[in-house]
């Protein structure tokens, strides 16, 4: 019978996972176990998340299992292939899998290493995304501003959701990175807002459940204009762009 993975105590799931790591990855050294089960808030949806650490790979691997009825998502690395991935995060300025090293509960034979990755990964974490230039910021805020002006329009209620689903991840991504933020994706663009800011945070929420419930605009609008006030507003007008004189053949 299958188990639901949200429904498992935090103490059973690193019983589970243990067994996970020894039957699958009988060669590694260890590994972080993170993800809502371990924070205590599973859902019946939830996955157990974690980053295996081998000593060397030819190459680092996703590996997605139901195992004992419940599903697991496992990121296998050596530190060389680990390293590089926590490096893309910083320059994505989404530090999905340096949260894992840093939160995540060590379970493993040999945890030698373990203390000296996750410090590595704290750093990043504390030192926060590169700063965005002004031309990455205005690239940035052109889009949005051609995604904002379609919104004002009248518009047939599944353009308008295609529009605010687009709206909703750039507006976020420009808020967070413009204030040297990292930014999220999915269910952690709104966990990033309200830890950054709670009072813009929540306007932000609400606006866009007032968009994708009731399908109402204004609070969309209105919350980005307030975000661009001190940027400038909208940007069109006189906006130039040059691509790279290598982009020929």
């Amino acid at each position: 019978m299958a188990l639901v993975a949200g429904s498992l105590s935090r103490e059973r799931a690193l019983s589970l996972t243990e067994r996970f790591l020894a039957e699958r990855f009988a060669d590694a050294d260890f590994a972080f176990v993170t993800g809502s089960i371990m924070r205590g808030a599973g859902t019946p949806s939830s996955d157990i998340d974690l980053v295996v650490l081998h000593s060397a790979l030819p190459h680092a691997h996703r590996h997605s299992e139901v195992f004992e009825g419940v599903p697991f998502e496992a990121l296998v690395h050596d530190e060389g292939t680990l390293r590089w991935f926590l490096e893309a995060d910083v320059k994505a300025g989404r530090p999905v899998l340096i949260r894992m090293v840093t939160d995540g509960i060590l379970i493993g034979p040999r945890l030698q290493r373990a203390d000296e990755l996750r410090r590595e990964a704290e750093t990043l974490l504390v030192k926060g995304p590169p700063q965005l230039d002004q031309d990455a910021l205005d690239r940035m805020r052109y889009a949005i501003s051609s995604l904002l002006t379609d919104l004002a329009d009248e518009r047939p209620d599944f353009e308008r959701v295609a529009i605010g689903s687009a709206l909703y991840q750039a507006l976020g991504d420009f808020i967070l990175r413009s204030n040297g933020q990292w930014s999220g994706a999915g269910k952690w663009l709104p966990r990033q807002m309200t830890a950054f800011d709670p009072v813009l945070g929540d306007a932000f929420v609400e606006a866009f459940d007032m968009l994708f419930r009731e399908g109402e605009a204004k609070p969309v609008l209105d919350c980005a204009e307030q975000v661009f006030a001190a940027h400038g507003g909208l940007l069109f007008d006189g906006y130039r762009a040059d691509a790279s004189a290598e982009w020929r053949k």
